[in-house]
């Protein structure tokens, strides 16, 4: 049995070397060649004519690699190769091999026809109008963090099948279902499969429009089943609570918040390790003046470590200008989200705004989990704000373990730095650049491998070494950065950045040493008051650089 494994293994090596040997342009071969002059060419080609060697075109001048084409009748060709590597003026040569696009396409059913996820443009609409699902999946599936956790999205919505089979819906194992009993003194009874907020008990109702955004957000991917949602192995937890009765709706987030709170204050015992939340719901014209407690309680969210992903208005419209509930909040710890089709354009019937929408998502004729084990196509900024929710927990997926224990520390910083990720990650859209925050649609891959890029570079040993500190944070009318390196600096400068990224004051020529302070005021590069909020400063000293949130009140 061992040397049939054995066998076996061998036959499987040499097959996939053989492979790879062999997944190359016939006919084609790169050459280094030691010197860059035409005699060089000329004589090689000469001296090889019984292969035809000919240049075909010069791939980098400054290697000196080109392109040759070659023929092959009594040669092998790791023959012609090794002829080749053996001539004089020649450093290195290889075959012209192919490459693919590492995108993980899954093998889910319907995949085919989640357009949003990649849409190659077959069935109508735009090559590569999508969120670079495939190519993020190579990265991560999602689903638990490297130290362990389990990532939730809890989708505050009308409810959902709990009997889905392509769902992977969260369970409060510390709750004895139907019993009447609060069994794990969370406050809440009978919460097993999440909560509803209707009728404040734990009898979650099914729900198409609820599962049919939990499966875009977190429906099992690659499971030969239905669809792939954006993060495939993430838990949903359903919660009924999409209404314009404010009071079911704080209810909603209410259970959220103290879920999340709970596992973090028994260190995973209880609770749950909700990272993103999804309302695809609202009020239209809804002035957030007029609903604080809901408004506020993204903020409690974000400080908690959660992310809030809501839809605008199904209309057309600017919400800067006449409003919306919850999108026209002004807490940084919602991701605002408006609908966008196969054509990469914005749907005529969606709201933006300038000020008050974050990015667009994919939303119109989503396939999707619907009700009685079913699948369904829906359109609306309703389908669109799941991909961002999904997103987010992709997010923390990839995050390591250094990130993650400065989120344990600092939740409510690190939440904006994934939200900073995404926002920067887009695909830039002529309709939704000038009119949205970040002028694009999501793309995961993107804002994945931007978040990989940043903690790679924090990784890199840099000199020199930068502290900074500010004090009073928050502050009002002013506070003084302090910096100190641990070498002596001839050039620096310290600039300060909003939450869009956009450079809103600099200070220059600040005197070299090794320490110094700053005072910011709360004021522009016009000298004009900023409004309160979250505000990044940057200190550049030669090629080092570092990063503070500082909160203006």
């Amino acid at each position: 049995m061992k040397n049939f494994i054995l066998i076996l293994f061998v036959i499987f090596f040499c097959v996939n070397i053989f492979a790879s040997e062999t997944a190359y342009v016939p006919g084609q071969i790169m050459i280094q060649l030691s010197n860059f002059d035409d005699a060089t060419i000329e004589n090689l080609e000469v001296d090889m004519k019984n292969i035809r060697l000919q240049k075909i075109r010069l791939l980098s001048k400054r290697m000196n690699i080109w392109l040759f084409g070659f023929e092959s009748e009594n040669i092998s060709d790791s023959q012609i190769k090794q002829q080749i590597k053996n001539y004089s003026s020649v450093q290195e040569a290889q075959f012209n091999h192919y490459t693919a696009q590492r995108e993980l396409l899954p093998e889910d059913e319907f995949f085919d026809l989640q357009w949003n996820m990649h849409n190659t443009g077959s069935t109508g609409g735009v090559e590569d109008a999508d969120i670079d699902a495939p190519e993020a999946w190579e990265i991560t599936n999602g689903g638990i963090t490297v130290l362990g956790d389990t990532l939730v999205i809890a989708i505050v919505d009308g409810g959902c099948d709990l009997t889905h089979e392509d769902l992977n819906l969260w369970k409060n194992l510390n709750e004895i279902p139907n019993n009447s009993i609060d069994d794990d003194n969370n406050g809440y009874i009978d919460d097993y499969d999440g909560w509803n907020a209707y009728n404040h008990s734990g009898n979650v109702p099914t729900d198409s429009h609820g599962t049919h955004v939990s499966g875009i957000a977190a429906a099992i991917g690659n499971n030969e089943l239905g669809v792939a949602g954006v993060n495939w192995n993430a838990k949903i937890m359903p919660i009924a609570g999409d209404s314009s009765v404010e009071s079911v709706v704080v209810e909603a987030y209410g259970y959220v918040l103290e879920m999340r709170q709970l596992y973090d204050e028994t260190e995973g015992e209880f609770g749950a390790f909700v990272i993103s939340t999804n309302a695809s719901f609202g009020v239209d014209y809804g002035n957030p003046a007029n609903y604080p407690l809901w408004s506020a309680i993204y903020d409690s969210l974000g400080v908690a470590g959660v992310l809030n992903a809501a839809a605008t208005m199904n209309i057309n419209v600017n919400v800067d200008i006449v409003g919306d509930m919850p999108t026209a909040c002004e807490s940084d710890y919602l991701i605002t989200v408006t609908n966008t089709t196969k054509f990469d354009e914005k749907y005529i019937n969606a709201a933006y705004g300038l000020e008050t929408i974050d990015l667009g998502a994919p939303g119109s004729s989503i396939y999707s989990t619907n009700y009685n084990n079913g699948y369904s196509y829906k359109t609306g900024t309703s389908m669109a704000t799941p991909h961002v929710a999904g997103a987010v927990a992709m997010m923390f997926s990839v995050a390591t373990e250094e990130f993650l224990l400065e989120y344990k520390d600092n939740p409510a910083s690190k939440c904006l730095e994934i939200k900073q990720y995404i926002l920067e990650g887009v695909d830039i859209l002529p309709d939704l650049d000038g009119t949205t925050v970040s002028g694009g649609r999501l793309n995961m891959h993107n804002s994945l491998n931007l978040m990989l890029s940043q903690v790679s570079a924090r990784n890199e040993v840099i000199s020199p070494k930068v502290h900074l500190t500010n004090y009073p944070n928050p502050f009002n009318p002013s506070t003084t950065i302090y910096f100190e390196t641990n070498e002596v600096t001839e050039t620096m400068e310290l600039s300060i950045y909003n939450l869009k990224g956009q450079k809103i004051k600099t200070f220059t020529g600040l005197p070299g040493g090794k320490e110094g302070t700053v005072t910011w005021n709360g004021t522009n590069n016009n000298d004009q008051p900023v409004s309160s909020g979250i505000y990044f400063y940057k200190l550049n000293i030669e090629n080092s650089s570092m990063n503070k949130m500082i909160l203006m009140k």
